[in-house]
């Protein structure tokens, strides 16, 4: 319901509009005839369900569940909601008049073109000329605490009279005067932010009248970043020159398409990008704060000062300048600076090592037998290699074939000479591959190869230089045993003998020696 002042217009004109805004868990989307409120000025509806006209003409405002018009159950906890043209004051005065609104809500705004309109200080200029104007509403539930069901506003006081005439500044030239209401924003005031929220990573944003060379800041209330426990908190960005902006901003688990990948040893926990509906706006600076569950942390095995923001650009993944804002509780809060907005990734930085030169002490070996490996390992990655530990391992994945692990320290571009001492189980032809958590799998297109080895084996009659052994080799062989060489009776092996055998040779041996001694000594 509305009741209206009697006072004379041109003294000032009041008039008081029964507003409902009630707060809801659903979703709402802010997007005729008129109430006069004296002979000069009137309230109209807008295009939308929530203003209208009440059994007594009377202009009213309704975001509840009780409006039969609208779905929805009100503005949700914790949201921000927009309607630009909510209703319109009407003016058909001869001279210049201004209005503004006044209510007692908390998170409630009244704006004209962006601007606030809520004290005899900052209203709506009206003229013969100009004489509607769409008064739009901006509604931030996050401000107040509140839940379900609260009502935000009960009424608000539309307010009108007669403007103050105009002194040019100097007394000279009004196109001068710094004071002159134009369509331009005030270089000073603050920006009508505007976000929705279709999906918990997305929201798209609305800032109309941003102001050049200040920092703008956007509240994104947790965007997913891929990952629920990396979330995108807030944007901050200085635009050259004033204006207004929409752009969307969208997380994904995922490396958007056309994008490069991601440099050696600096692995994804998400992206985001930010678009903008107008491209090459003139950004200046552009800041993110950035929320990682320690938890998540804690699972990749990293410090908070691990991890790092990349911007793409035309030259290709750029660092931004991080900081660590803090790290005391369950999520981590970080700050990351860069030049402008395209797309992010927010990662976790490690070393990248990756085998430029590997050499083996032999190319064959026999089962059991070590060879030893020398390899050259480069750091590629971003942080320095601190005691880390790399094995050697079969190209097919059967097993690690190096003795004790090698731990490598190298700083970033360095590289590090290693070696170590490689046996095998079987016999087989091997590549040999370097395995660790920092070696870098897919840094070149060889991946970390190391070289090949042939292992053949003893047991199948094989010498310690791994040839295979031929007639005349062997222990037993009877072809000088005075047998004769058509026998079907093939050679013992070593291993059949025992020490009975021995024995009975030697005693076969002393026999004949003693019948050829007693022979020579025999009388002729």
């Amino acid at each position: 319901m509305s009741s209206r002042g009697s006072a004379a217009f041109l003294a000032l004109a009041v008039v008081t509009v029964s507003v409902l805004l009630a707060v809801s868990t659903g979703a709402v989307v802010l997007d005729g005839p008129n109430d006069p409120t004296t002979d000069d000025v009137a309230l109209q509806p807008g295009d939308n369900p929530y203003a209208y006209l009440d059994e007594n003409d009377e202009l009213a405002i309704d975001i509840t569940d009780d409006n039969p018009r609208i779905d929805a159950e009100g503005v949700n906890v914790d949201a921000v909601a927009a309607q630009d043209a909510l209703f319109y004051i009407t003016y058909d005065g001869n001279a210049t008049a201004e209005a503004w609104i006044e209510h007692e809500g908390t998170g409630v705004t009244f704006v004209v073109d962006g601007e606030a309109i809520e004290s005899p200080e900052r209203t709506a200029r009206l003229s013969p000329e100009d004489d509607t104007v769409p008064v739009g509403v901006r509604i931030d539930t996050r401000v107040a605490e509140i839940a379900p069901g609260d009502r935000l506003i009960d009424e608000i006081s539309v307010h009108a009279r007669v403007a103050e005439p105009e002194d040019p500044a100097g007394g000279d030239d009004p196109g001068d005067d710094p004071t002159d209401e134009s369509d331009e924003p005030s270089p000073t005031a603050d920006p009508v932010v505007s976000v929705t929220r279709p999906s918990p990573s997305v929201r798209e944003v609305e800032l109309l009248s941003v102001v050049g060379g200040a920092e703008t800041e956007v509240d994104l209330r947790g965007l997913r970043v891929g990952d629920h426990a990396v979330r995108l908190d807030r944007l901050r960005f200085v635009r050259e020159s004033p204006g207004d902006v929409r752009f969307t901003v969208r997380g994904t688990s995922d490396r958007p398409a056309d994008v490069d990948p991601l440099p050696p040893g600096v692995d994804p926990l998400g992206y985001y990008a930010v678009a903008f509906a107008e491209p090459d706006q003139p950004i200046e600076r552009a800041t993110a704060e950035i929320v990682v569950d320690r938890d998540r942390l804690a699972a990749a095995g990293v410090s908070p000062g691990r991890v790092a923001v990349y911007r793409e650009t035309d030259a290709g993944w750029q660092r931004a300048e991080m900081t660590v804002v803090d790290d005391t509780g369950e999520a981590v809060r970080l700050r990351a600076a860069a030049a402008g907005f395209s797309a992010f990734a927010v990662a976790v930085e490690r070393p990248a090592l990756v085998p430029t030169a590997a050499s083996l002490s032999d190319e064959r070996v026999v089962t059991g037998e070590p060879l030893t490996l020398s390899v050259d390992v480069e750091n590629l990655g971003p942080v320095p290699a601190s005691d880390a530990e790399i094995r050697v391992e079969t190209g097919d994945g059967q097993g690690i074939v190096s003795g004790e692990a090698v731990m490598v320290d190298t700083e970033p571009g360095g590289t590090a000479t290693e070696s170590t001492v490689v046996r095998f189980d079987e016999p087989g032809e091997y590549d040999l591959v370097l395995v660790g958590d920092a070696v870098e799998t897919g840094a070149t297109d060889d991946g970390p190869t190391l070289g090949s080895a042939t292992v053949t084996d003893r047991a199948d009659g094989s010498g310690d230089d791994g040839t295979k052994l031929t007639d005349g080799d062997g222990v037993g062989d009877n072809s000088n045993s005075g047998s004769g060489g058509d026998s079907d009776e093939t050679s013992p092996e070593l291993s059949e003998f025992d020490l009975s055998d021995v024995a009975g040779l030697a005693a076969l041996v002393g026999i004949i020696l003693a019948t050829l001694f007693l022979v020579r000594r025999a009388p002729r």
